[in-house]
């Protein structure tokens, strides 16, 4: 056997494994119920390596960086928004893990083919991807209706998904009184509410923020109240501000993931700050997670 030719084509794969598996994991992100798979693609990368060792070949450090940078490149895609992901971001994300595990199914197939490898190893990635490819196809084919009726949208998006040492029904009861904001939000100076009686949906705050450097007023209402997550919009005559906020249990007990969405729509000339915006808002929904630990508890 040509080890060299050998060498090249298992270096390449390696990059390509290296690409799919840092995508799965920008997916599982978005989608925390594709975790699984994206551990999955990455012991495949594991077991690529594996085989590599038994025959001699030598991991190129650059290929899989290409395969990394091949990853992090394709976020500059045109998906039909300048700013934050687009409709179309789950269909394409799907899209390119599905070939990338169709290339390393036809990987496995060819390795068998060589019979210089464990047949019942291969046989069983080979079961894993064809698993894989059905997963993916049923989250794109379920997805893809839903992006491509998604209604224009223009505005900037944030998104940071954590997890806290407190309790889901602790979470929620905690930020569902949004004048807590004083003590979790960096840009907030103040908050108060506007009306009386029981927090639930309708509830109003009156919010004074800093951002770039102003104050900006906003009356936040309370749209969406259960247990699983908890949504505010906030409104003045420039912008609109929805903060999405999906609360989950955590890995272990006593703790609780939050995946925190905050999109701000701009109206009129204030559309033109918003490549100035993004980058605020990025800095903020940095400082908003470290606040929220802080707050919330610490996982160790």
């Amino acid at each position: 056997m040509n080890t060299e030719l050998l060498g090249i084509y298992l270096n390449d794969h390696l990059a390509g494994t290296t690409a799919i598996s840092e995508l799965a994991r920008r997916v599982s992100r978005t989608h925390p119920e594709l975790r699984l798979l994206a551990d999955d693609l990455e012991a495949d990368r594991k077991e690529l390596l594996d085989f590599m060792r038994e025959v001699g070949v030598e991991a190129r450090p650059h290929k899989a960086a290409i395969g990394w940078l091949s990853e992090k490149a394709g976020r500059l895609k045109l998906n039909g928004r300048v700013l934050g992901r687009s409709p179309l971001s789950d269909v394409l994300e799907l899209e390119g893990l599905r070939v990338g595990i169709e290339a390393k199914s036809a990987l496995w197939r060819t390795l068998r083919k060589l019979q210089s490898f464990d047949e019942e190893r291969l046989e069983r990635l080979a079961r894993r991807a064809a698993g894989q490819a059905e997963l993916v196809d049923q989250y794109r084919v379920r997805l893809a209706p839903g992006s491509f009726n998604a209604p224009p949208i223009s505005g900037v998006d944030v998104e940071r998904t954590f997890t806290v040492a407190a309790s889901p029904e602790g979470v929620v009861e905690y930020l569902r009184d949004f004048s807590r904001t004083e003590q979790w939000d960096p840009g907030t100076v103040s908050c108060r509410r506007l009306d009386n009686g029981p927090v639930e949906v309708g509830s109003r705050w009156h919010n004074v923020s800093s951002f770039l450097g102003r104050r900006t007023e906003l009356v936040y209402e309370l749209t969406r109240d259960e247990p699983g997550g908890l949504r505010f919009v906030g409104r003045n005559d420039t912008a609109t501000a929805t903060d999405d906020i999906t609360i989950t249990a955590g890995s272990t007990p006593g703790t609780t993931r939050i995946a925190y969405h905050a999109h701000l729509e701009f109206t009129g000339l204030a559309k033109l700050g918003a490549p100035v915006a993004k980058l605020a808002l990025e800095k903020l929904g940095n400082d908003t997670e470290k606040s929220l630990i802080r707050v919330l508890g610490s996982v160790r």
